[in-house]
C-alpha cells in the first residue's frame, strides 16, 4: 500500500497513462485517415494526414522522454533500494528494460544482492533471458567470426572458376584471392591482362589478425603476372577465430610509365581526315580524357598503328552504338602498350575488323583494324588517344597524355575541330 503514497510511482502511472492514451487518439485519427481515403469524397484527408504525422511525430518524442525517465526512475530505485517500486516497474515496462542492457544488467547485479529480489519470478525471468541472450550472442559471434575468416578462402575458388571462364573467353581481368596457411591468411593478385595494371588492395575490418604491410597495398602486375602480395598473420593462434573485408581496385597501365613527350606518333591514317573533336572537346573529351582526339571516318577506313608495342587487348564482336551512356560497354577497340608502358587506346572500330591478334607485336604505321561506328557514338570515327596510370589519394586513375603527331605540315600539337590532316607521305 506504501506504493499508492510514493509520488514517483504516481507520476510513473500517469507518465504510461499518458502515453497510452495518446497512442489511442493516433490510433484513431489513423482509423478516419483510412476511411477517408476509402472514401469517394475525400474531402479532408490532407488535414487527417497532417494531423497523423503530427501525432507520429508526438508520439515518438513521447516515448523517448518516457524511456529516459523510466531509465532514471530503475536507477534510482536501485540507489534508494525501494525493491517494490523497483518489481512495479519491471513488471509495467519491461520490454522498454530490454532496450537496454546495460541497465538491465545493473537491475540483475542489484537484484542478486537482495534475497527478495533474487527469488522473484519477474527477476528469474529477466536472468533467463539474458544468460539465454548471451549465449546467443557468443554462439552468432562464433559463427560470425568463422565466416568472415573463411570467406576470402571461398573466393579463391569462385575467383579460379571467374579466371577459367575468362581465360576461356580470352578476357583480361585482375583477380584477388586468398587461401589460409596454418592459421594465416595468404593474398594472391593475378593479372590476367596482357599489360601492365595497377591495383590496390583494401583489406579492412581486421580483427584476431595483423600484419606488417602497408594497407592499402598498392602495386603495378606485369602482363599474366601472378603473386603473393602480403600475409595476415594470426593474432590468436587459433584457427578460424578472426575476420576482415576486402576489395580491390584497379586500372589498366602502368602507374611506374613515364612517357616520352618527345616522340612523335604518326596519324593513325592514310592521305586526309577531318577531326570531329580535339582536345578538351565539348562533347566528352573532359577530366582524364581531355587529351583524346577523333578523326571522322568512314566504316571500314583502315586504321594504322600511330606508334609501336604490343597488342594488349582486342575487343572487336559489338555491333550497337548510340549516344546514351550504356553503350559504353558496345565499343569495339584495339590497345596497343608502347615501349614507355603507356597504352595507345584506338576505339570505335568495325565489328570483325581487327588485322591484329592478341600479344601480336606491331610497328609504327601497321595496318590494325578497320574503323566502325560502335559504341557510345555520335556516328562513324575513330577515337585515339593514349594514357598511363596515375596514383590518386589510394586508388589508381587511368589519364590521358598530351602527344604530338607527324603530318604534312610538320609537328601537330593540338588538333583542332573541323580541320583536315594529312599524313606526311
Amino acid at each position: 500500500m506504501h506504493l499508492l503514497n510514493n509520488k514517483n510511482y504516481q507520476l510513473h502511472k500517469e507518465n504510461i497513462e499518458t502515453f497510452s492514451q495518446d497512442i489511442e487518439d493516433a490510433f484513431e485519427i489513423g482509423k478516419s485517415l483510412d476511411l477517408e481515403i476509402n472514401s469517394t469524397e475525400g474531402e479532408h484527408e490532407k488535414v487527417l494526414h497532417m494531423r497523423y504525422l503530427k501525432a507520429l511525430r508526438s508520439l515518438q518524442s513521447n516515448r523517448k522522454n518516457l524511456k529516459k525517465t523510466y531509465y532514471k526512475e530503475v536507477l534510482a530505485s536501485i540507489h534508494t533500494k525501494n525493491n517494490s517500486y523497483l518489481l512495479v516497474l519491471i513488471e509495467d515496462a519491461q520490454s522498454i528494460l530490454n532496450e537496454n542492457s546495460k541497465i538491465k544488467n545493473q537491475v540483475l547485479a542489484y537484484a542478486k544482492t537482495v534475497k527478495m529480489l533474487k527469488e522473484d519470478p519477474l527477476i528469474k525471468d529477466l536472468q533467463a533471458e539474458k544468460e539465454l541472450d548471451d549465449r546467443s550472442y557468443v554462439f552468432m559471434q562464433k559463427m560470425k567470426d568463422e565466416y568472415e575468416a573463411y570467406q576470402e578462402v571461398v573466393h579463391k575458388e569462385q575467383a579460379l572458376k571467374l579466371r577459367q571462364l575468362l581465360v576461356a573467353k580470352k578476357k583480361g581481368g585482375v583477380i584477388v584471392y586468398a587461401q589460409e596457411n596454418k592459421g594465416d591468411i595468404e593474398f594472391y593478385i593475378e593479372n590476367l591482362f596482357e599489360m601492365h595494371v595497377s591495383a590496390s588492395l583494401f583489406i579492412q575490418n581486421i580483427k584476431g589478425y595483423e600484419t606488417r604491410s602497408k594497407l592499402p597495398y598498392k602495386l603495378v602486375l606485369g602482363a599474366k603476372e601472378k603473386r603473393k602480395v602480403l600475409r595476415l598473420h594470426n593474432t590468436t593462434k587459433k584457427k578460424g577465430v578472426g575476420h576482415f573485408s576486402s576489395h580491390i581496385s584497379w586500372v589498366k597501365g602502368s602507374v611506374d610509365a613515364i612517357e616520352n613527350k618527345d616522340f612523335l606518333y604518326a596519324l593513325p591514317f592514310h592521305n586526309s581526315q577531318r577531326v570531329s573533336q580535339g582536345f578538351n572537346g565539348k562533347t566528352s573529351h573532359k577530366g582524364n580524357a581531355k587529351y583524346a582526339v577523333d578523326f571522322a571516318m568512314d566504316i571500314g577506313t583502315p586504321v594504322y598503328a600511330a606508334r609501336g608495342g604490343k597488342v594488349v587487348e582486342l575487343v572487336q564482336r559489338h555491333t550497337q552504338h548510340g549516344m546514351d551512356l550504356s553503350m559504353r560497354q558496345y565499343a569495339n577497340y584495339i590497345i596497343i602498350e608502347h615501349s614507355d608502358k603507356t597504352l595507345g587506346r584506338y576505339f570505335h572500330l568495325k565489328q570483325n575488323g581487327a588485322k591484329v591478334k592478341l600479344a601480336d607485336k606491331v610497328k609504327q604505321g601497321d595496318l590494325i583494324a578497320l574503323s566502325g561506328n560502335t559504341g557510345r557514338t555520335s556516328g562513324a570515327h575513330l577515337h585515339f588517344v593514349v594514357t598511363k596510370a596515375q596514383s590518386v589519394g589510394n586508388e589508381y586513375k587511368s589519364i590521358s597524355l598530351p602527344i604530338k603527331f607527324v603530318c604534312s605540315n610538320g609537328v601537330l600539337e593540338e588538333p583542332i575541330r573541323g580541320e583536315t590532316y594529312c599524313t606526311k607521305e
